[in-house]
């Protein structure tokens, strides 16, 4: 093979291997308390709060709570067939996990956290500390408010000049305030400003440094679904849970079982109902908003060309990965907010939002059964 062939191969291999490691969307939620929460796709959720933020509402199955004035430098991980997640500090973290979230104190009330790709920096207001090292490429800086403080436009234009972040969200004030106002009118902004009328923003890796910073202006509620949307989305979601439970009862030997009649594997449907939604949802949701990539996660479709993802789970973690993809589609569910129930999805291939949701509710059920006839095959694993 030419030279040049094989530079080009290599560096395509070397390319792919990155985005897979850094594609994944993470959300940043704003909560009451001006509290915010990091919610990754693999299902791990972190909190951060100032030292005297009273605790309020937060979403179900935080794993760790932090305060911008604690000492740490821990990482934050699940690995895969473990049911609980770990917090340990990186000195005594033996492996390394790539879903796992490094969490780290840099300063007098800053703190860095990493993960899939991005890096987002929470700083008290009353920081003074100069010189902070925090990692390069800062997605989202996120100023908090507390101890009777809250961020200024001369403190929140300093933090920006000095990181460049592509995101900066301040805590503790609103559109309407003064600091906001002023902000829009400075050179470091220029009016860059998003304004979501919920507690939510995606954000992903870019390999792009950022040229100006933007504004993202966070409510401290959950979007709430229009009551037909949520009523197709439950039904969805209730299918997905019965589906979880026939596979969370199988081992690894089980779940990877090939018939001898040349049907699939009961590893095949998992990872075949959870690639369906992912990418079906994934799709419109990048069309509205590109911060979130499209995912195709689909097993090849015919027995023969089919290969584990992951031979080493048990059912178990594919019913996990069910959930997680389940937590996915209502994690970014804003994004619908407008989109009728009986008119096409924007980046949808299905002629309606509801003929979708209608079919994902039939296809958890209909791959269910074809596993659950599986178990009575001649050489099923006991």
């Amino acid at each position: 093979m030419p030279r040049y062939l094989i530079c080009a191969l290599l560096i395509l291999m070397c390319c792919r291997s990155g985005e897979a490691a850094q594609g994944d969307p993470v959300a940043v939620r704003k909560w009451s308390g001006d509290m915010v929460s990091l919610e990754t796709h693999w299902g791990l959720q972190l909190a951060i709060k100032t030292p005297d933020a009273a605790v309020g509402e937060l979403p179900g199955g935080v794993d760790q709570t932090i305060s911008t004035s604690d000492r740490v430098d821990h990482v934050l991980f699940r690995e895969p067939n473990a049911s609980d997640s770990s917090w340990l500090p990186i000195a005594d973290a033996t492996t390394k996990d790539a879903n796992q979230v490094r969490v780290r104190s840099v300063g007098n009330g800053v703190v860095t956290i990493t993960v899939d790709g991005i890096v987002v920096v929470v700083v008290h207001p009353s920081t003074t500390d100069r010189d902070i090292d925090v990692p390069d490429g800062v997605d989202v800086l996120v100023v908090a408010s507390g101890d009777g403080s809250t961020p200024t436009d001369k403190s929140i234009a300093k933090w920006a000049a000095q990181w460049r972040p592509r995101f900066v969200i301040p805590l503790g004030i609103d559109s309407a305030n003064e600091t906001v106002r002023t902000l829009v009118e400075s050179e470091q902004f220029k009016a860059k400003v998003i304004r979501q009328t919920h507690n939510t923003f995606a954000v992903s890796h870019s390999g792009n440094k950022a040229t100006q910073s933007q504004i993202v202006l966070l409510r401290d509620t959950a979007w709430t679904m229009p009551q037909p949307l949520a009523e197709e989305f439950a039904k969805m979601e209730q299918a997905c849970r019965e589906s979880q439970k026939v596979f969370a009862k199988l081992s690894v030997e089980q779940t990877n079982f090939r018939p001898e009649n040349g049907t699939h594997t009961p590893r095949w449907n998992a990872e075949h109902m959870m690639g369906r939604q992912l990418l079906f949802f994934s799709q419109i949701y990048h069309a509205i908003d590109p911060a979130i990539p499209t995912l195709d996660l689909n097993p090849k479709q015919m027995p023969p060309d089919y290969e584990f993802a992951h031979p080493d789970w048990d059912g178990a973690e594919e019913a996990r990965q069910m959930q997680r993809v389940s937590d996915f589609t209502r994690r970014f569910a804003y994004l619908l907010d407008g989109v009728e129930l009986d008119t096409k999805a924007p980046g949808s291939r299905w002629p309606t939002l509801r003929a979708l949701l209608k079919q994902m509710q039939r296809h958890y059920g209909e791959h269910t059964a074809n596993t659950e006839k599986k178990f009575e095959l001649p050489g099923f694993p006991k």
